[in-house]
């Protein structure tokens, strides 16, 4: 059964509200929160309605007017603001229409949600809409593009809109027929202010007189338009000039339309007349909204006159914002904040710092507000803001307003992108701190995404994954690079600093950096990655560790046991102990020193249970080690090796004699006296053959050693 026209309005005029809801949401929250995927199940179960009994629905623009399938709203419906918002998203991306076809799934509607959501200028960056379709795989949405006429090569215009370049001079010619275009009295008549705002109350008029039949949105364009040549035609004026055609202007059309002279405000419009007639607009839209500030400030004669300094009404336009932050009900009103970045782009621009920062100020005190949504709006805000400063201006500012923002980061319970994007901006200016070696100041940073990741108890899993990412972005070889540069530095203070850094990046450096050692063939850049990696302490020791086993390369293990022998303990001193049976020299010398370094009184348990797996010519080396760890509890170990004796003397068997004794006297034990004293004499011993005289003098000294330390005469 066919839906009624009627009925199919309904139900997309229904739709159409839940589709602004969601590129609404989407822009605003994450992509994971339940705001945007409870809101993508709704519209994809509304538009699923429409498609059960039909093909597709259409939302087209023509003339500035929404149809749906072709067919034009009512002038009420027409006036809505969704409506108005899908049109605007029309427009912007230069599209015809819309098109929701049946087989629409839910993920690939997702999809395309986030695409629309993105600006005009990013979704050009990355190759148009239609790219960003197919790459993304969504064959469900179909898109037209709006067509243009060109009409020469300096004139070119949407089909359907009756403004050329030539309507400035049309203008003129309303208020002075009789006057000829291209007589010099004409030309003169454009350089002056109030001429040209004449022409534009004229043009104005006519438009206003069109209101009735004409779209919300078609008269915003039409203006639009006729301020786009006023701004040309007064490209050449002055300062003061501008100012005061943007004061004429404002006032002409706050009188005709104060609603249309609000919505000016939250367009691109802030280039337009020097961007005096944005400041002039803003100043009168605060002083009529008195609910959402602190006062009509409307006797400023600054504010409602042209000042002599260009500047003035800017700063004093950028003083009175202040004061509205400072009233939560501004953050909530969306005409106010839709112009708060335009008045910062423009204070940056005159190089306004110390007004930047105050008006900043007063928005950051709002992240700290109970009410959920404020402190979604200020992060959202903050973020516009920052993200459009230039890259001079951006990092003194965040650093002067950082001990403001950082809490809030650690603090924040309610994910959302602007917060995301917060972040974002302070990996960047992390990352040139350290491009700048200015490591105090990256490390304060760095110190806030560790403990957001490490701080998450109750919060949603956005925000570690946020800073996780961010670390790893840090750790990125160029900025591993400049640590490792660094860390040779005179300067003690500096290396510390250094090993800072690089311990706040994270398992990811160091994983990084292990990597590097096993390939790296310079001998210089080994030592700089061993001593950068030793900063790291206990945290990389499982990362090293790891690394220990039979695939690697035996220098790349040399150098693993070296690590370990610096910065290990006890625990993972067992680690080492295959490398004990390799047969490489230089790599088993290598960790039994590591072992003797960080065994601790666990030395000589741990190389009693080796000895018996490692090869022959190595037992006397670990018998020298477990001596000079003075292992007590290694006593009847090596008193049990010398009493088993074998029939035939070897060398091996000698040296290996003299080392446990060696041993023995070493560790001062008395309960070795007996044996040492016994082993000392000519004769046999226990039925024995007697000891070599090599072994009877090492035995001598160590019974020497032993008794003059229990004070006894040898």
């Amino acid at each position: 059964m066919v839906m009624t026209d009627s009925k199919k309005t309904d139900q997309a005029l229904n739709a159409l509200v839940i589709l602004n809801t969601a590129i609404k949401n989407v822009r605003l929250y994450p992509p994971t929160s339940a705001s945007v995927s409870s809101v993508i199940e709704k519209l994809y179960l509304s538009l699923l309605d429409l498609l059960l009994q039909e093909e597709q629905i259409s939302f087209s623009e023509s003339e500035k007017a929404l149809l749906i399938d072709g067919r034009p709203l009512s002038p009420k419906d027409q006036e809505r603001p969704h409506t108005a918002s899908l049109l605007n998203l029309l427009l912007g991306l230069g599209l015809k229409s819309i098109t929701f076809t049946k087989g629409l799934e839910k993920e690939e509607l997702f999809r395309f949600i986030e695409l629309f959501s993105r600006t005009p200028e990013s979704i050009q960056e990355n190759g148009g809409i239609n790219k960003l379709l197919t790459d993304q795989n969504i064959v469900h949405v179909v898109l037209d593009e709006k067509l243009y006429v060109a009409i020469d090569k300096d004139h070119q215009f949407v089909a359907g809109l009756d403004i050329t370049d030539d309507q400035i001079k049309n203008f003129f010619l309303m208020m002075h027929p009789e006057m000829d275009p291209d007589s010099p009295q004409f030309a003169e008549m454009a350089k002056d202010p109030e001429a040209l705002s004449k022409a534009f109350n004229t043009g104005l008029s006519k438009i206003m007189a069109q209101k009735e039949t004409l779209t919300g949105m078609q008269l915003s364009e039409s203006l639009n338009q006729m301020l786009s040549l006023l701004d040309k035609a007064s490209g050449n004026f002055s300062d003061e000039k501008r100012e005061l055609l943007s004061h004429r202007v404002g006032q002409a059309l706050i009188a005709s339309d104060p609603a249309l002279a609000e919505e000016l405000t939250r367009q691109n419009t802030e280039q337009l007349l020097g961007g005096f007639l944005l400041q002039y607009l803003m100043a009168e839209l605060m002083d009529r909204n008195p609910d959402t500030g602190q006062g009509n400030d409307s006797g400023n004669p600054g504010v409602k006159e042209a000042s002599g300094d260009p500047k003035s009404k800017l700063l004093q336009v950028a003083e009175k914002f202040s004061q509205r932050l400072q009233d939560t009900r501004t953050l909530l009103d969306e005409g106010l904040m839709a112009v708060l970045p335009k008045i910062i782009e423009q204070l940056a621009a005159q190089k306004e710092q110390e007004t930047i920062e105050n008006m900043l100020e007063q928005l950051i005190e709002n992240l700290y507000s109970e009410n959920t949504e404020v402190r979604l709006i200020a992060a959202k805000s903050l973020a516009d803001i920052i993200e459009n400063l230039p890259d001079e201006r951006r990092d003194e500012v965040v650093e002067k307003l950082s001990g403001q923002i950082i809490p809030w980061l650690t603090d924040e319970t309610v994910f959302s992108l602007g917060y995301q994007r917060i972040c974002f901006v302070f990996r960047d200016i992390t990352k040139n701190y350290i491009s700048q070696r200015n490591f105090p100041y990256a490390l304060k940073y760095l110190g806030a995404f560790n403990t957001i990741a490490g701080n998450n108890a109750g919060k949603p899993n956005d925000f570690k994954n946020t800073s996780d990412e961010i670390i790893s972005q840090l750790a990125c070889p160029e900025n591993i690079g400049i640590l490792l540069q660094e860390i040779e530095s005179p300067d003690q203070q500096r290396r510390e600093n250094v090993g800072r850094v690089f311990v706040s990046l994270g398992s990811t450096a160091i994983e990084d950096l292990l990597d590097q050692l096993r390939s790296t063939t310079d001998s210089n850049e080994r030592v700089q990655i061993m001593h950068l990696i030793s900063t790291a302490g206990e945290r990389a020791l499982p990362l090293i560790t790891g690394r220990i086993n039979k695939e690697e390369p035996w220098f790349y293990l040399r150098n693993i046991a070296y690590l370990l022998g610096q910065i290990g303990n006890t625990e993972s001193t067992r680690a080492l102990v295959p490398l004990l049976y390799r047969r490489n020299e230089k790599l088993r010398n290598e960790a039994l020193k590591s072992i003797y370094r960080m065994g601790g009184d666990q030395r000589g348990k741990i190389l009693m249970e080796a000895y018996p797996l490692v090869e022959e010519e190595f037992k006397p080396v670990i018998i020298e080690v477990i001596g000079q760890s003075k292992a007590a509890d290694a006593v009847p170990f090596l008193m049990d090796l010398l009493k088993d004796k074998p029939l035939i003397a070897s060398v091996t068997r000698t040296t290996l004699e003299e080392k446990i004794c060696t041993a023995l006297g070493a560790i001062g034990s008395p309960d070795a006296i007996d044996l040492l004293s016994n082993i000392t004499a000519t004769k046999s011993f226990l039925g024995l053959r007697a000891y070599p005289e090599k072994v009877k003098a090492a035995a001598a000294r160590a019974l020497i050693s032993i008794q003059t330390k229990l004070g006894q005469s040898p």
